[in-house]
This record gives structure tokens, C-alpha cells and sequence, in this order.
């Protein structure tokens, strides 16, 4: 029964590590690494050991966490594909444009690097953010105007931090 289990939890999470590795190398514009999916990721693994929640003797248990971690690296890397945004959820990898309600970009300046923030609302009120570093808010705004619907608000913010 428990190695039935493992075959079939096993088998789901190849596929979804495939489908997330799909959309993260269709990406045209990559935001910051998160790492604390990973982080959590490797978290949750720990308590589950130190607390006997696995058997650490079950076949197929390797696997699952070997896969659970390669799931988490893979995760952590987020931004906008030619048909939809990959974002870093639980439950859902992807976002299609045509869901996106408004776009706020917050443009981070810096004396050494700067950065820009984008804050996507969707229709049905979810909110994904992104950060890009190294970037400029008029590169991020040029690559959603290819994807997204003219009539999506676009708002653009400076915010200068102090040094």
C-alpha cells in the first residue's frame, strides 16, 4: 500500500516539475530568484524528519524528496512568458494575461543598483508581485504591452531610497 502510494505521489510530481520547468524556460523576463520557496521547502523536510512524520526506511520516500526539492528550485524563478506569467504559488504556476486586472510598477532607484517592483492584480483579486533587479520600469512595461490588453491600467511609481 505505501509503495503504491509513493509510485503514484512520485509519478505526479515528474509531471509537475515538468510542466513548471516548461513555463520557467519560456520565460522572457525573469524576475529575482525566491528563495525562501526553497528555504520552506527544506524547512518542512526537516521538521517532517525530526519529528517522524516519514519513515525514513519507506522505498520510494528518496525519491519523493529528491523531487520535492528539485520542485522547490524550480519554483523559485518567476516572471513573464510569451502567453502567461509564471508565478511562485502552491496551487497554481501559471497566470494568463487576459486575467489581469491592473499592473502597479514601483521603481526602486538606488545609488548602487536599481530595481522594480511589479504588483499584478488579477480579476478574480489575486496579487502576484515580482521584482526585477537590473532592470528599468520602462523594460518591464515594454515587455507586458506585448502581452497584455491595452486597456489594462498600467501605474508607474518612483520611490528613491536613501542610501
Amino acid at each position: 500500500m505505501q509503495n503504491s502510494f509513493y509510485i503514484v505521489i512520485n509519478l505526479m510530481l515528474v509531471l509537475y516539475a515538468c510542466y513548471s520547468w516548461f513555463w520557467q524556460a519560456k520565460l522572457e523576463l525573469r524576475s529575482k530568484y525566491r528563495l525562501s520557496v526553497l528555504l520552506w521547502t527544506l524547512l518542512i523536510i526537516w521538521l517532517g524528519v525530526a519529528w517522524n512524520f516519514f519513515e525514513i526506511k519507506a522505498p520510494g520516500l528518496n525519491v519523493f524528496l529528491a523531487l520535492i526539492l528539485v520542485i522547490s528550485i524550480i519554483d523559485g524563478y518567476t516572471g513573464f512568458a510569451p502567453r502567461r506569467m509564471v508565478v511562485s504559488s502552491y496551487f497554481k504556476r501559471t497566470v494568463r494575461y487576459s486575467e489581469i486586472d491592473n499592473i502597479l510598477i514601483i521603481n526602486v532607484i538606488t545609488p548602487t543598483k536599481s530595481s522594480v517592483i511589479c504588483i499584478v492584480n488579477t480579476i478574480n483579486e489575486g496579487q502576484y508581485y515580482f521584482r526585477f533587479n537590473g532592470r528599468s520600469a520602462e523594460e518591464v512595461v515594454e515587455v507586458l504591452k506585448q502581452h497584455i490588453d491595452h486597456t489594462i491600467k498600467i501605474r508607474v511609481q518612483k520611490i528613491k531610497k536613501m542610501p
